[in-house]
C-alpha cells in the first residue's frame, strides 16, 4: 500500500484538496476497498481521525448501513464511472465526488473529493420548518378567530349559571365544564401564539436564577405527587438577561412537565442546571431519568401536531422552539430509550434587536 504525507504529496493533489473539505483515495484489494490517503480540514475537524481511515475498510470505521451504501458508490467508481453522492460523518454532512484514475483502460485507484455542506443542510431544514410553521400559522389564525368569540360567550354564560344555581350536582357539572373550557381556551391561545408570535413577546431584564426557582416551586406539587425531586444547580453567579419572562417560563414549565410525565413514581430526580457558557450566552439543562425515547421519535418531537400523549395537542414543543427562536437561542433534545432525556437551551444574555 502506498504511503502519503504532506511532504511527499505532489502539488497536483494538494491543489485538489477543497477548502472546508477533504481529499481521499482508495483501491480495491481482496474484494474490499482500502483507503490509501485522506487529507483536509474536514476530516481533521470530524469525529473520524485520519488514522482510523488510512489502510482501513469501510466497515472498520463506519456503521454497517453507511458502509454498505458507500460501498455501492465505490463499486461503481471502480468500474470506471464518476460518482457523486451525499454522506455524513457524525453530525457533519458532505457531498462527495469519486473519480477513477485509469491506466491502460484499467482503474488503478479512485480519487475522491468531499465538501462540507452541513450549513446548507441546516438551512434547508430551517426553511422546511418555516414553511411548516407558515402553514400551521395560517390554520391557527383561522381556527383561533372562529373559536375565540363563541368560546368567550360560553365561558361567560357558564360562569353566570354557576353563580345562580344552588344544586350541588349541577354545580359539579359546571365545574367540569369550566375546566374543559379553560383547556380549550389554552389551546386557542397556543394557536394565537403560532399565528402571531412576535405580537405576544414583551422583553425586559430578568434574573434567570430567580425565574427557574419560581418555576420549580410552581411545578413541585405535580412532582411531589409522583415522589420526584426537582434539583436546581447553578454553576454561575446570578445571571441577568433580557427575555420575555412569561414566554421563557412557559418553555421551562413545558419541559419540566414532560420530564415529570416521563419519570416513574420511584423517587427519581429531575436535575436543572444553569451555567454561563460565555460572556454573552447562558445555558439551561433539564435532565431526567425517565423512559427516554427512540431516535425516530426524537427527530419528530418538534413537528406540529405530533404527540404521543393521550390528551396532547402536539404543539407544546413546537411552541417551545418558536419561543427560543424568538429569543435568538437554540434548544436541543437528547434521549436514550430507557435511560432518560436531556433538554439543552442556550440563550443570549442580550437579544440583538433590543437596546
Amino acid at each position: 500500500m502506498e504511503k502519503y504525507d504532506k511532504q511527499t504529496l505532489d502539488n497536483h493533489y494538494q491543489d485538489l484538496i477543497p477548502r472546508n473539505g477533504f481529499l481521499f483515495k482508495f483501491i480495491k484489494k481482496d474484494n474490499d476497498f482500502i483507503h490509501t490517503f485522506v487529507e483536509g480540514d474536514f476530516i481533521t475537524n470530524s469525529i473520524t481521525p485520519t488514522a482510523m481511515v488510512i489502510g482501513k475498510k469501510l466497515t472498520d470505521f463506519l456503521p454497517m448501513e453507511q458502509a454498505n451504501r458507500k460501498r455501492r458508490f465505490y463499486e461503481i467508481a471502480w468500474h470506471g464511472e464518476t460518482v457523486n453522492y451525499e454522506g455524513e460523518v457524525g453530525d457533519i454532512h458532505y457531498v462527495a465526488s469519486l473519480n477513477p484514475l485509469m491506466v491502460d483502460g484499467e482503474v488503478k485507484e479512485v480519487i475522491g473529493t468531499a465538501i462540507d455542506i452541513t450549513d446548507k443542510k441546516r438551512n434547508e431544514n430551517k426553511i422546511r420548518e418555516l414553511e411548516k410553521l407558515a402553514v400551521v400559522g395560517e390554520l391557527a389564525a383561522g381556527i383561533a378567530h372562529e373559536i375565540r368569540n363563541p368560546l368567550t360567550s360560553i365561558i361567560g354564560f357558564t360562569q353566570i349559571i354557576g353563580e345562580s344555581i344552588d344544586d350541588a350536582t349541577i354545580h359539579e357539572y359546571l365545574v367540569i365544564m369550566m375546566r374543559e373550557l379553560d383547556r380549550i381556551n389554552s389551546i386557542v391561545n397556543e394557536f394565537m401564539f403560532i399565528a402571531k408570535p412576535d405580537e405576544t413577546m414583551k422583553v425586559s431584564t430578568i434574573h434567570i436564577n430567580e425565574l427557574i426557582i419560581h418555576v420549580i416551586k410552581f411545578m413541585e406539587p405535580q412532582s411531589n405527587l409522583k415522589g420526584i425531586r426537582i434539583i436546581f444547580e447553578s454553576q454561575a453567579e446570578a445571571i441577568t438577561a433580557i427575555c420575555d419572562h412569561n414566554l421563557l417560563k412557559q418553555v421551562l414549565i413545558n419541559l419540566i412537565q414532560n420530564s415529570i410525565e416521563a419519570t416513574d413514581e420511584n423517587g427519581e430526580e429531575i436535575k436543572i442546571t444553569l451555567e454561563r457558557v460565555s460572556a454573552d450566552q447562558y445555558a439551561i439543562h433539564i435532565r431526567d431519568k425517565g423512559t427516554g425515547m427512540t431516535s425516530d421519535r426524537l427527530q419528530r418531537l418538534f413537528e406540529p401536531f405530533y404527540t404521543t400523549k393521550e390528551k396532547g395537542t402536539g404543539l407544546g414543543l413546537m411552541i417551545c422552539r418558536r419561543i427560543i427562536d424568538l429569543h435568538q437561542g437554540t434548544i436541543e433534545l437528547k434521549s436514550v430509550l430507557g435511560a432518560g432525556t436531556e433538554a439543552a437551551i442556550r440563550l443570549p444574555i442580550k437579544i440583538e434587536s433590543c437596546e
